[in-house]
């Protein structure tokens, strides 16, 4: 059973700790019982399927510049209670898992730069043992889906078209709509400081959580937008953009001029 060794190095380029497929299915076989699953992907990744008992830790891109200062304990990025309580209770006495969508070697280019690489060197230093799953929820879901719990209703309401959930660090729009070049955060556990904006980044607005959307001043005005996805707040930060239909009653404004 091949697990990598820990080489005591800070320099989590060369190597970080791992555990294999095998490994993880067989401790879930015999009840995990002193095992910690942490699911690195986007919120809408994890509602969708994830390894069972696993806690979510997606990263909005501005909560991410703060923990990469450490500025922020990752206790602090779950938001469910019970979760909290069992990743703190359990974090320094039992094995840590991370995974991320597809991770299968630390020698793959931007995995140490990646939210991955951030968690898993953080719990480290914090003297957890923290290994990475090879090849990610991908290779384990295709390998032993009878370990991972999937949701068919999750895709998104019928009001809402499904969209990609990015951090909010990955985007930044100028008032016309068009996504200018920004000093871009990993927004996903696969994706490396300094890569290039992706290819298939999907247009204005985008979901950023979820029913959070981020957009710009031509979607605010668009009634068909607004009703694809059901857009009933509308939070303005433009000191002299008017809020288009603040009087007929169908939407709530907020704005604050930055």
């Amino acid at each position: 059973m091949k697990n990598n060794l820990w080489s005591g190095s800070r320099d989590t380029s060369m190597m970080m700790p791992s555990k294999s497929a095998e490994w993880l299915q067989e401790e879930l076989q015999s009840g995990a019982a002193a095992l910690l699953l942490l699911d690195c992907r986007s919120h809408e990744l994890f509602e969708s399927s994830h390894v069972e008992a696993a806690i979510n830790l997606a990263i909005p891109g501005l909560m991410l510049r703060r923990l990469k200062k450490g500025n922020l304990p990752i206790r602090s990025i779950i938001p469910n209670n019970e979760d909290k309580e069992r990743f703190v209770k359990r974090c320094r006495t039992d094995t840590v898992l991370l995974y991320d969508e597809a991770t299968a070697d630390w020698q793959e280019t931007g995995a140490a730069g990646s939210v991955l690489g951030l968690l898993l060197q953080k719990l480290r230093d914090d003297g957890c043992k923290a290994y990475f799953l090879e090849g990610g929820f991908n290779k384990f879901q295709t390998e032993y889906p009878e370990h991972c719990e999937t949701n068919l209703d999750s895709s998104c309401p019928s009001s809402s078209p499904p969209v990609s959930v990015l951090g909010l660090g990955g985007l930044r729009i100028s008032s016309d709509g068009s996504d200018g070049e920004s000093d871009r955060e990993p927004s996903s556990a696969t994706e490396s400081e300094g890569s290039p904006l992706p290819n298939n980044q999907p247009a204005f607005p985008v979901q950023i959580l979820p029913y959070l959307y981020l957009g710009c001043a031509k979607d605010s005005t668009n009634l068909d937008v607004l009703g694809k996805y059901n857009i009933k707040y509308i939070l303005n930060v433009t000191p002299n953009l008017p809020n288009m239909f603040e009087h007929d009653g169908d939407f709530k404004y907020k704005q604050i001029p930055i």
